[in-house]
C-alpha cells in the first residue's frame, strides 16, 4: 500500500462542493458506462491519479485491489500511485490528466482543459472522465479524514489540528449530504453549465 506523506486538506467550503459535484458524477459515469464509451480498467486509472494528487493512502489500499481486478498490472498500479504516467495508454492519457488536473485544483478545473478532452473523445466520453473524476474526489476526501482519525488514535499523527478539522468535519459532512442532494437537483432546473460540470469561472 502506498503511504502518503502529504495528504489533501480540504476546507468545510471545498467538501460540500465536491459532495454537489459527487451527484452529478454519479449520474455522468452512469450515462457513459450505458454508452460503453468508458470502461473499468480507464476507470481505474484515473481514480489511481486522482489519489496520487490527493494523497489518500485508504483510497490508494481500496484501489489497488479493484484495479488490480481491473486488469492492470502491479508495476502500472505502483508507477500510478508514484506519480509516473509512462504505462498509460496513449488514448486515455488526456482523460488521466485531466483528473489529476482537477484535484490539483481542489475540485475545480480549467475549461480549456475540459474542452480539449471533449474534442479529443467526445462530449460523452468526457463526462464519463469527470464523472469518475468527482467520485474519488469525494471518496478521497472521506478517506483522508477516516485516515487522520485512525492516525490520531493510533498515536501516528502528531498535528493536533488536523485531529480537530476532520473531528469538527465527520458530523458536518453527515449534515451537508441532504443539502448537497437538494443544490445538486437545484441545479438542474438551472441549467447553468458552469456549476453543473464545476470549471472556473
Amino acid at each position: 500500500m502506498k503511504v502518503f506523506k502529504n495528504k489533501k486538506i480540504y476546507t468545510y467550503k471545498e467538501t460540500f462542493r465536491t459532495a454537489v459535484c459527487f451527484f452529478n458524477g454519479l449520474r455522468f459515469i452512469k450515462q457513459a458506462k450505458k454508452a460503453k464509451v468508458i470502461n473499468k480498467a480507464f476507470v481505474e486509472r484515473i481514480m489511481l491519479g486522482v489519489t496520487e494528487v490527493n494523497g489518500c493512502t485508504l483510497c490508494s489500499y481500496q484501489h489497488t485491489g479493484v484495479a488490480l481486478k481491473a486488469g492492470l498490472s502491479r508495476e502500472e498500479i505502483r508507477a500510478l500511485l508514484d506519480g509516473e504516467l509512462q504505462s498509460v495508454n496513449e488514448n486515455e492519457i488526456i482523460g488521466v490528466l485531466f483528473g489529476k488536473h482537477v484535484a490539483d485544483q481542489r475540485g475545480l478545473f480549467d475549461k480549456e482543459a475540459y474542452d480539449r478532452m471533449v474534442k479529443e473523445y467526445g462530449e460523452e466520453r468526457a463526462l464519463g472522465v469527470l464523472g469518475a473524476v468527482r467520485i474519488i474526489m469525494f471518496t478521497n476526501i472521506i478517506g483522508i479524514m477516516g485516515g487522520i482519525l485512525f492516525d490520531t488514535i493510533t498515536f501516528k499523527n502528531r498535528k493536533p489540528s488536523l485531529f480537530v478539522h476532520e473531528l469538527v468535519r465527520l458530523p458536518l459532512l453527515v449534515m451537508m449530504m441532504p443539502l448537497a442532494l437538494l443544490t445538486f437537483i437545484g441545479l438542474q432546473f438551472l441549467s447553468i453549465e458552469r456549476l453543473n460540470l464545476g470549471y472556473k469561472a
